[in-house]
């Protein structure tokens, strides 16, 4: 029976999270200086009981409020959070680039990405993308005045400061489950709609129009960084108020003059908070350092664009979703895996895959590596330790079986798809795809490359044009590799030539390839310069 994918075909809608009456902005406004508080803090006990009153602002884990470029209070919100996390798990005052966000998040050269310029309005599943194939670079390697020409000029050795691997979808009805994320990681986005007639001038906010549809809503996102169960619903607008006390506490990306010194409370009963129509809100749970000796192998760079939940049968016990990867380089040794699911509750199991002679996935279970199993606990990206396993060289694959949780539920991994508009068939999103890349195993007798399921299945019956766009699975391989940072010639050694050879770069006598400037840079400054060749002296006379 030929499978009908309705769902692909029905367009995507999410909304535009825009700047709303922010003022005119200045491309060239400075921000606050960095506070030096904070320190090393220890996660909270996952049983303990919630405070009434919590703001990881008072307790020192938010970095300044800023006042937002263009419409990228997406790309705010979301640095934002992952600073309070560094500072609520390192004590660390990063001030993150929302404005390499923001490029990122528009058309590649190829005409492939978002369809959107860095003035447009954007998406959350951009910088969901963005945190989990890439990652975050430090606002001063790309400040907030960057140009075109500036992106353009980064090279493969600005690696990012911190990727997200672990990343939680909110549930907007379980307020309990927000506040214990909150607690415990910082923060979380929070997008809703906007309108300045329900902002109080305290930064009090509460919007009780009910049943606006999807296009008369204007969306916003900020960072929750707290909340007050006791917040008075007299603080609220006098012709808007709630019927009960208790209010999020919200950073925002407007400046300090607006709101409650840059921050806003909105109310429990806000209609529109967490608003799925927005796109997903969500926590950042588990960061990754990327140096010189670490890499993300990936064969898509925009994350899940959607669910791959199409194929069903009360029959299948699971599906194994296979990605494969070249570990022929020396980024061999993988630390974890992640992958995206919104299957909660299902079983997972991981597995390295050979590939037979055709560069295709065995489906002799036999023939596979366990690495590591579990349960889909949330909805969101999913990073499981795989303890350094060590892949044999050459062409391999990896594999995450799940396992359907019950009768209702569909099995789903996240895929990377284009994306339409409402009533259009024209693309907000577009990727590109190649053969070989992702598979299905446990669907037909035989491993099925994930675009002959898209072509075969993603039409209407007698259509002459399937998508042949199809998707790629989101499972990336976290790898490494062994070798000691000073190995510029890349020999396996840490000598003095490498350091001569530095020297010689910094005279303009040798041109050195992006991998050996990487491991050029010393002191991991993002720059090679006559400091790391004296450390690298340093190191080898210690």
């Amino acid at each position: 029976m030929r499978h009908r994918i309705t769902a692909l075909l029905t367009a995507i809608v999410i909304l535009f999270i825009c700047a709303v009456s922010a003022g005119a902005v200045n491309a060239d406004d400075k921000y606050a200086a960095l506070s030096s508080d904070g320190g090393t803090v220890n996660a909270p006990d996952d049983n303990s009981e919630l405070p009434s009153r919590y703001s990881s602002a008072e307790l020192g884990y938010t970095t300044p409020v800023r006042f937002q470029t263009y419409n990228t209070c997406w790309a705010y919100s979301s640095t934002a959070v992952l600073e309070t996390y560094l500072k609520r798990y390192n004590g660390l005052n990063a001030f993150l680039s929302p404005m390499h966000i923001n490029f990122w998040g528009t058309l590649d050269e190829n005409g492939k990405g978002w369809v959107r310029t860095i003035t447009d309005s954007g998406y959350p599943l951009i910088a969901l993308g963005y945190l989990t194939s890439f990652g975050v670079l430090y606002d001063d390697v790309f400040p907030v005045n960057s140009t075109l020409d500036d992106y353009k000029a980064l090279n493969e050795r600005v690696y990012p400061y911190k990727s997200a691997d672990s990343i939680v979808y909110i549930d907007p009805s379980d307020r309990d489950g927000i506040k214990r994320l909150i607690y415990e990681y910082g923060a979380v986005t929070g997008n809703y709609h906007h309108n300045d007639d329900y902002l109080n001038s305290n930064g009090a906010y509460f919007c009780d129009l009910k049943g606006l549809v999807t296009s008369q809503l204007y969306g916003h996102s900020v960072a929750v960084v707290g909340w007050d169960d006791s917040y008075s619903r007299t603080n609220f607008c006098p012709e808007h108020q709630p019927e009960s006390d208790g209010a999020w506490l919200c950073k925002n990306s407007w400046g300090t003059n607006k709101g409650d010194n840059g921050f806003i409370w909105i109310s429990y009963e806000d209609e529109y908070i967490f608003d799925t129509r927005f796109g997903k809100s969500f926590a950042i749970t588990h960061v990754n350092d990327m140096t010189a000796i670490n890499t993300i192998k990936q064969n898509e760079k925009y994350g899940a664009t959607y669910e791959f939940s199409y194929i069903y049968s009360s029959k299948l016990e699971s599906l194994t979703f296979v990605n494969t990867f070249d570990f022929s380089d020396s980024y061999r040794h993988i630390d974890r895996i992640v992958f995206e699911s919104t299957c909660e509750g299902a079983a997972y199991t991981v597995y390295y895959i050979p590939l037979d002679e055709n560069d295709v996935p065995v489906a002799d279970k036999n023939q596979w590596v366990f690495l590591a199993d579990g349960t889909v606990d949330y909805q969101g990206y999913h990073s499981v330790s795989v303890n350094g396993f060590t892949p044999p060289q050459g062409k391999g694959s990896i594999g995450v079986r799940i396992f359907r949780p019950d009768q209702t539920t569909r099995i789903s991994i996240g895929v990377c798809e284009w994306l339409s508009r409402s009533g259009s068939t024209e693309k907000f999103f577009d990727l590109d795809t190649k053969r070989g890349d992702s598979y299905i195993i446990d669907f037909k007798k035989t491993p099925m490359d994930a675009l002959d399921f898209y072509y075969q299945y993603s039409h209407e019956p007698g259509s002459t044009d399937p998508d042949q766009t199809g998707g790629t699975f989101v499972i990336k391989a976290l790898c490494y590799n062994d070798d000691v940072i000073g190995d510029v010639n890349r020999d396996g050694d840490f000598e003095i030539v490498d350091v001569t050879l530095s020297q010689r770069m910094l005279a303009d006598m040798v041109t050195l390839t992006d991998e050996q400037l990487r491991f050029a840079d010393f002191d991991n400054d993002f720059d090679v310069s006559i400091v790391d060749c004296t450390a690298m002296q340093r190191a080898l006379a210690a």
